[in-house]
This record gives C-alpha cells, sequence and structure tokens, in this order.
C-alpha cells in the first residue's frame, strides 16, 4: 500500500479544498463529505462504488460525487494519480443558478469528457498559484461542466438529489414518527450526541438490529458509522477555521485527538495535521 503527494489547499479565497494524490494499492473506506466531491483522473483507473453500485473511471475522467453520497474509492493495481477539489456547496450552487433558474445538478458519477478533465487538471495543479487566480480557475471549470453535463434540479430531491443519504425529512405519517429520520436529524443536528440505539429501537418496538439495518439501507451507512464519518466531517471545518486539534475533536464528540487522528486518516488517506498546516501552505507528505 502507499499513498503519497496530499496537498490540501486551504488559503482564504478558495472555495474549499483540493487534494492531489498518487495511489497504489489502497482503498477508502466508504464515507461522504459535506461538499461537492469533483476528481479529474491524470493517470490509471479507479474503481469505486458510489450508494453501492460499482464503477471505474478512467484516465479523461471526471469523477462527481454529491454532498452525503456514501462511496468508496481507491486502486488495487498499478499507481492511480488523481487531482480532486472538495467545492463548498453555497459555492457550487451560487454558479448553478447563475447558468439556470432553478439550479443545475451533476447526476452522473462518471464524466468521460478529456478536455474538461484536462482543464480540471490544469486548475488544480501543485504550483505557486495565488488564491484569486486559482479560483477564477476552478469557477471557469465548474461553469464548464455544469455547462456541459448539468442537469435540472428535481425539486423533490435533496442537494444533488441526495439529501444526505435519501432525501427523507424527520416526522412520520399515520404510523408515527419516523425513527430512522428522526435520529438522522439529531446526529447531524449535534455530532458530538451519543444516541441511545436500544433505547430508540425499544420505543418504535424493534430490535436494534433492525433499526440498524433500517437506518443503513436508507442513509448509506449504519447509525454509528454515519456518525462517526460526520464527526469527521464537522472537525475538518472547524480545523479549517484554525481550532485547535484537541478542540475540535472534543467538540465534536471524539475521545481524544488521537480518535479523532486515526478517524480522519481512515476516511481521508491523510491526517489532520496536514490539513491544519496547508491552511497557510501547500503541504507535500
Amino acid at each position: 500500500m502507499a499513498v503519497s503527494q496530499h496537498i490540501w489547499h486551504c488559503g482564504a479565497g478558495l472555495p474549499g479544498d483540493v487534494l492531489i494524490a498518487d495511489l497504489r494499492a489502497y482503498r477508502y473506506e466508504a464515507h461522504f463529505h459535506d461538499a461537492w466531491s469533483i476528481g479529474a483522473i491524470a493517470r490509471g483507473r479507479c474503481a469505486f462504488t458510489v450508494r453501492g453500485q460499482p464503477l471505474e473511471a478512467g484516465e479523461g475522467d471526471l469523477v462527481v460525487i454529491a454532498p452525503g453520497q456514501v462511496h468508496t474509492g481507491g486502486t488495487s493495481a498499478g499507481l492511480l494519480a488523481y487531482r480532486m477539489a472538495y467545492i463548498e456547496p453555497a459555492w457550487f450552487q451560487e454558479h448553478a443558478l447563475a447558468l439556470r433558474e432553478g439550479g443545475l445538478t451533476l447526476p452522473r458519477p462518471v464524466i468521460h469528457d478529456p478536455a474538461l478533465c484536462g482543464q480540471w487538471l490544469a486548475a488544480l495543479t501543485p504550483d505557486e498559484t495565488d488564491d484569486a487566480l486559482r479560483r477564477a480557475r476552478l469557477s471557469a471549470a465548474l461553469f464548464g461542466l455544469l455547462a456541459a453535463h448539468g442537469r435540472a434540479v428535481d425539486a423533490s430531491a435533496g442537494e444533488g438529489g441526495t439529501a444526505a443519504g435519501s432525501g427523507a425529512a424527520p416526522g412520520g405519517g399515520p404510523e408515527g414518527p419516523d425513527v430512522c429520520a428522526l435520529l438522522f436529524e439529531r446526529m447531524r443536528a449535534d455530532p458530538a450526541c451519543a444516541p441511545d440505539l436500544e433505547a430508540l429501537a425499544r420505543a418504535e418496538g424493534k430490535h436494534r438490529s433492525t433499526l440498524v439495518k433500517q437506518f443503513a439501507r436508507r442513509y448509506g451507512l449504519p447509525p454509528q458509522a454515519w456518525l462517526r464519518n460526520w464527526r469527521v466531517a464537522r472537525a475538518r471545518a472547524l480545523l479549517r477555521g484554525g481550532l485547535p486539534l484537541a478542540d475540535a475533536a472534543a467538540a465534536v464528540g471524539f475521545a481524544d485527538q488521537a480518535h479523532l487522528t486515526r478517524v480522519f486518516k481512515q476516511v481521508y488517506g491523510s491526517p489532520p495535521g496536514a490539513l491544519r498546516k496547508s491552511a497557510a501552505r501547500a503541504v507535500w507528505l
């Protein structure tokens, strides 16, 4: 297994983070991001899943994953070199609304468009480009992608048509409250919470395992795994804002900074220290 050349650009004025990675025999476990993940493959092939659907992408392809979509990633053989931008949803939405009233989304996880892929690779190049120019290049690349491959937003779906898993809302119908949706909203509102799954299931006359399976079918991960991923996503936002590692860990419910570091690396492939350092400058690992 090898992971090298991670660079996170998190300077002021950038609409998110940028990751540049070379992978050899490395797999990311199932996870999600709270941003649009738009990646350009420079070399090799990527085998991954989105919502459990197996997919492949190679050189000249763009990989697009909406906020909240559970996915895996990586390669089992050879070199995979790619550059990935994590675009803040609000910035994505600004571009989509500028092109179409009601907005646009990108429904396909794999887009074969070598010219656009080259534009994204250039926008995400690891050079000394200042923030203003890099922002302009990213903006042009996003406009180009949305204009060529965007589709009208389905008003019945959530952000990117996914709504962080299903588009389900809390509440319920004649049969009573939707316990999965209530649990989801509770964890989303407070990542530091410690939900009692046994008690929730018992109150609904269910076994704990039944609740866990129902939640996983709807949101892509079992409750504890979903919460662990959401804690990492929230900690990442706090770290980008300059909060110390130990304070970020405590704020989102991790036992300590070592626990956050371990889970962070499982999800993102690099430790949170790289993210904090790169808020001031690019970091090569």
